[in-house]
């Protein structure tokens, strides 16, 4: 199990676009399009909260190792597009 919370690598300006939200980094003139489930893990993403309080955060009648099994997904995906590091 990974003790390490989850962090955002910097503060992003962003926008919602219909369902996408956009996220902009102005150092390096990239965007990042994430959807609404994807964005909220991401706000989440402060180094204080760990996965278990995010999971917790999403979960609903009993459905804890679903959530878990995609919010590590989540992290995974955000970590690969450098969006977040683990502290």
């Amino acid at each position: 199990m990974n003790k390490k919370n989850p962090v955002k690598t910097r503060e992003l300006e962003w926008q919602r676009i219909g369902n996408v939200y956009i996220l902009i980094d102005k150092k390096v003139n990239k965007t990042y399009s994430l959807d609404p489930i994807a964005f909220m893990v991401w706000i989440q993403c402060d180094g204080k909260t760990n996965i278990e309080e995010i999971v917790d955060i999403f979960s609903v009648n009993g459905n804890r190792d679903i959530v878990k099994t995609a919010i590590n997904g989540i992290l995974e995906k955000l970590e690969g597009s450098g969006l977040i590091k683990w502290m």
